[in-house]
Parts: C-alpha cells; sequence; structure tokens
C-alpha cells in the first residue's frame, strides 16, 4: 500500500489526496500536525522535510507535481490530465499557477491574520490586489464544466487555494468572476473534494476545540516563490525583521 506524509491544511497535499480519492487507490496517511513539516521521520524520503511525500515499495517521491504525474503513469484509470497534448499543457500551467502564484500571494496573509491574529496592512493590500488579478486571469481562463473539460489536475491544484483564500477573507465577486464562482461550486459538490473538505473541517474543529493552533506562525518555513511575493510587493523589511526575530527558518538541505 502507498505511505503518503502529509498535512491536513497543505494546499500541495491536498491535491494529492484529492487525485488518490479520484482514482480510488488506498493509500496510509503518515499526518503532519500543526504544521510541523520539519520532521525527521521522513528525511530518507524528502531531505527537504516538506510535504506531500509518498512512498511506494522502493520508489520515494516528493513534490505534489511529481507525485502526480506518478499516480497518473501508474494508475491510468480514471484520467487527472487531459490527453490533448495542447490541454495537457494548458492543465500543468494552470496547476502552477497554482502551485506558485496562488500559493505566493496567500502565504504570507496567513502567518500574520490568521496564524498570528495581527493587522499588517500592507501585506493585507498587496494580497487583494494580486488575488484580484489572479481571479482575473482565471475567469479569462474558465471553461465548462471544468477548467480543462474534465475534472483534472488543474482543478485539484486550484481549489484548495481558493478555498483557502475564501477563508482568509478574499472571496470571489460572483458579478465580476461568475464563471469561477460556479466552476466553485462544482468543485466542491465533486465527493473526492467533499471528503477532503470534510476532513479539513473535522481537524480545524478539533484543534480549535482543543485550543491549539492549525500550525506554529512563529517558527515559519520559507522557500522560493513566497519569497519573491514578499520581495517584490515591497515587504523585504518586514521580511528581514521576521529573520532577526527566529521566526524564519529553510528547508533542510541534502548536507
Amino acid at each position: 500500500m502507498l505511505t503518503l506524509y502529509d498535512d491536513v491544511f497543505s494546499p500541495y497535499a491536498r491535491k494529492v489526496r484529492i487525485a488518490l480519492y479520484e482514482k480510488g487507490v488506498a493509500f496510509e496517511r503518515v499526518r503532519a500536525l500543526h504544521g510541523d513539516c520539519n520532521r525527521t521521520d521522513f528525511l530518507h524520503v524528502n531531505p527537504r522535510a516538506e510535504v506531500p511525500a509518498l512512498v511506494d515499495g522502493d520508489i520515494h517521491l516528493y513534490d505534489s507535481t511529481v507525485i502526480c504525474e506518478y499516480l497518473e503513469d501508474c494508475y491510468p484509470a480514471p484520467p487527472i490530465y487531459p490527453r490533448d497534448p495542447a490541454a495537457r499543457a494548458q492543465c500543468r500551467l494552470l496547476e502552477d499557477l497554482a502551485d506558485t502564484q496562488l500559493d505566493g500571494a496567500l502565504y504570507a496573509v496567513a502567518i500574520v491574520e490568521m496564524g498570528r491574529g495581527e493587522a499588517h496592512p500592507a501585506i493585507h493590500e498587496a494580497t487583494g490586489r494580486d488575488l484580484l488579478r489572479l481571479y482575473d486571469e482565471l475567469e479569462r481562463r474558465a471553461r465548462e464544466p471544468f477548467f480543462c473539460g474534465d475534472f483534472s489536475v488543474a482543478d485539484m491544484a486550484l481549489a484548495p487555494h481558493l478555498m483557502a483564500a475564501m477563508f482568509l477573507g478574499f472571496p470571489l465577486d460572483p458579478s465580476r468572476h461568475p464563471k469561477v464562482t460556479a466552476w466553485m461550486d462544482r468543485v466542491q459538490a465533486r465527493p473526492s473534494v467533499a471528503r477532503d473538505n470534510a476532513d479539513v473541517m473535522e481537524t480545524l474543529q478539533r484543534l480549535q476545540a482543543a485550543g491549539q493552533p492549525g500550525f506554529d506562525p512563529y517558527r515559519v518555513q520559507w522557500r522560493s516563490d513566497r519569497l519573491e511575493w514578499v520581495m517584490k510587493n515591497g515587504l523585504a523589511e518586514w521580511f528581514m525583521e521576521e529573520v532577526r526575530a527566529g521566526r524564519v527558518f529553510f528547508p533542510l538541505s541534502l548536507g
């Protein structure tokens, strides 16, 4: 049986779980709760200690895109990528938009507003501005019933980020983004997504009842597009203060 190392709230882990549910593939979960992705028990799978990571016998994989492509190769039915080369490329571009631009726009605001319960007008304004740009782009690209026609990795990648954006107070405007709004309704009704949503909500409610946070907002892992977003939005000094205060760490290296 496959083993998936994940965090219930990670949009990347959510993408992989939805893919597994769509394909009906059984898997064992090893959860990294409370944002504790700097564990040591799966460094043999991913030396960067990031989720998701997948073990299939002697095969050790990480990065949600690589994992989804592996699942498609091993379990081709039902497909989660379009067969047409042009549509498949568009699917990958939308997945990349979710995994880089949407993730980058949401990371800092999630730390500050949701994690710490603090206000930071500059971060909030930059997030809102960038998300509006991305919502407009998605409205332009939207198709029925899903972004690539049939339900695909593009939808699996986009949905968790957009759900997080709404949770953080950046909802879609149905009058400006009617296609994406309707798409979101269809995605949420998908059994695989509904199953994962239920898992997320149950975990969130359980942590809230226990007075536990979903992640540690004062010890935060940074990388790549998240850093780019901070820098290009003029938040370098805020980030350096985070570094000086010891609230920042980076993924483990191979060394």
